[in-house]
């Protein structure tokens, strides 16, 4: 008895259930989550046997893989002398009494293990298999991801490595489930209320994949990379963290000019800060000045150092305002801290605060911040849309986030994500610029404006920038209430199109929802719209602002499946 394939699914979906639960990694489960969440463009073809692995036996023997050991049909060599099987239908001929290896080499010159890697008929005949040629999966439009299923089981059942795999079903069940995890990981990311309400991808290939830095270069520059779930089990989340504690805990203690940008501070804005704080300035051009920080505001600071952006921000917002910095790493929380009564004494008062915590859980409250800021750090992230899930929740309503970090030209591959300096340096872990301002999109954000792009440098020809971007929260409670408020673009441009898609014709009276007419109202729209209020009762008179009469307004929300309009 054995058990069937639909068996073997529901079993193994009852297993992952559990280890969910308690916490543990399934192995099969997270190598096909790797695989489905591999860059657009990836290729699975059969397995890593004969191409990344062989299996020496306890006795020296050489075999495809640890599944095919001691399966003497299908021995590749030995180990011991160098000796290799003669491919099919060659005629070996006698050895000399002096002994020798196979193809006539002298004792003692026996192939090495990559000659045999290179030259064995069993692995090469494997390494000709490929899912192109089986006929299982040919119609299957996953089989390049669920590779056509695995060598070993196509061997034993059909006697052909490229032959029918018996249990090809539970690889594609395994590759959809995969996807509905990594599906149902992002839904729950998604915004539901900030008013940005089309269609999106939830998750696309390659978004927050595992790097392994198992990537080469193939022939005509095409990257080719030998995955599995070893690569998976191995991968601590935590290690992005540790590199890069360990990185600017040695910065900490001693400053690192090659780290720093080539940004020059007002002398006005540093007077009252240390100078081994602003010895200890990385990044790439401080977004205080940028973010404009005003009197009695909430100023909050990510990834925060030795603490110069705060010193700079608490002269902004006064004795009536407060600043917090938030940092993972004890060596800059220690340096920040111990300049931090220094600073009081120079400005007179008290109003910053240094916090030890993760980007991705930040240790503010709800609705805190006027404003958030971050230096070239959000980068170092492992997982950058929990990042701005995070700033935009400790927002308050038209708040605002200016944050300053380098971008790419187009996307940084593995073999470049897992060099530990250029990781360290704020480089590798870029997003590229489109999926920067899509991922602020996506957390709610709106208003978004790119406020300064400056080239950083060039790195195997990919091109990084230092950009600041701005975008502004606003949070839809009340749902879309109409009460006669309409809105007028003032210009100079014909038209604009907002984030829920909402158009506004210049001078052209548009209805809109108490919700978009306090966004209009707010930065970064405010001077940019007359918001013109309803009638008053008893009368048809519409006044706006200044006191002036408007024509009845048309509305800019498309109906709905229902035959509403909704903002």
């Amino acid at each position: 008895w054995f058990p069937t394939t639909e068996q073997l699914i529901q079993a193994m979906r009852t297993v992952k259930a559990e280890a969910d639960r308690q916490g543990i990694i399934l192995d099969n489960a997270a190598s096909f989550e790797l695989r489905a969440n591999a860059p657009a463009g990836v290729k699975f073809d059969l397995g890593n046997a004969g191409w990344q692995s062989l299996c020496i036996y306890a006795d020296g023997q050489i075999y495809p893989s640890a599944a095919f050991a001691n399966h003497k049909p299908l021995w590749c060599g030995d180990a011991t002398n160098g000796m290799i099987p003669p491919p099919a239908g060659f005629r070996e001929a006698k050895r000399p009494a002096t002994g020798g290896t196979a193809f006539g080499q002298p004792a003692g010159g026996g192939m090495t293990l990559e000659q045999i890697w290179h030259n064995s008929p069993v692995l090469q005949q494997i390494r000709e298999a490929s899912v192109i040629r089986k006929s299982q999966s040919s119609d299957d439009p996953l089989r390049y991801l669920t590779g056509g299923g695995d060598i070993e089981h196509s061997y034993f059942f059909s006697g052909d490595f490229a032959g029918d795999d018996p249990y090809y079903p539970l690889y594609q069940a395994l590759l959809l489930d995969a996807m509905d995890t990594l599906t149902a990981r992002k839904a729950a990311l998604v915004n539901k209320h900030s008013g940005y309400d089309a269609p999106r991808i939830i998750h696309a290939m390659g978004d927050g994949a595992v790097v392994c830095g198992t990537t080469e270069l193939g022939d005509n520059d095409t990257e080719v990379a030998f995955l599995h779930s070893n690569c998976v089990l191995s991968f601590d989340v935590e290690k992005p963290r540790k590199i890069v504690q360990e990185f600017y805990g040695e910065a900490a203690e001693k400053p690192q000019k090659e780290l720093c940008c080539p940004t020059k501070f007002n002398e006005d804005e540093i007077a009252h800060i240390p100078g081994d704080v602003i010895e200890r300035f990385y990044g790439c051009g401080s977004p205080v000045s940028d973010a404009g920080p005003q009197p009695g505001e909430v100023y909050v600071d990510l990834g925060s150092g030795a603490g110069i952006d705060c010193f700079i921000a608490a002269k902004h917002v006064g004795s009536t305002g407060k600043v917090i910095g938030v940092d993972m790493t004890d060596r800059m929380l220690e340096v920040a801290a111990a300049n931090r009564p220094k600073v009081a004494q120079a400005l007179g008062y008290d109003v910053v605060d240094f916090r030890r915590g993760y980007l991705e859980a930040i240790p503010v409250e709800d609705k805190t911040a006027d404003v958030v800021t971050s230096n070239c750090v959000i980068n170092l992230s492992p997982d950058k849309p929990k990042v701005f899930a995070e700033v935009w929740r400790i927002l308050k309503d038209h708040g605002r986030a200016v944050i300053a970090d380098i971008v790419s030209d187009r996307e940084v591959p593995p073999r470049l994500k897992v060099n530990e300096q250029l990781w360290g340096e704020c480089i590798v872990g870029s997003l590229t610029e489109e999926q920067f301002l899509a991922m602020l999109e996506q957390a709610g954000f709106y208003g978004l404006s790119v406020l300064k792009k400056t080239f950083w440098k060039t790195i195997e020809s990919f091109n990084f920038y230092s950009v600041t971007v701005q975008g502004f929260k606003f949070e839809k409670t009340a749902g879309c209430q109409f009460i006669g408020q309409h809105a007028i673009y003032r210009g100079p441009h014909k038209a604009v199109l907002d984030e829920e898609g909402h158009l506004f014709p210049r001078n052209v009276p548009i209805a809109v929802c108490t919700d978009t007419a306090s966004k209009l109202s707010n930065p970064p729209y405010a001077g940019s719209f007359t918001i013109v209020e309803p009638a008053r009762p008893g009368s048809d008179d519409r006044r706006a602002g200044d006191g002036s009469r408007n024509e009845p307004a048309v509305t800019a929300c498309r109906p709905s499946g229902n035959g509403s309009g909704c903002c």
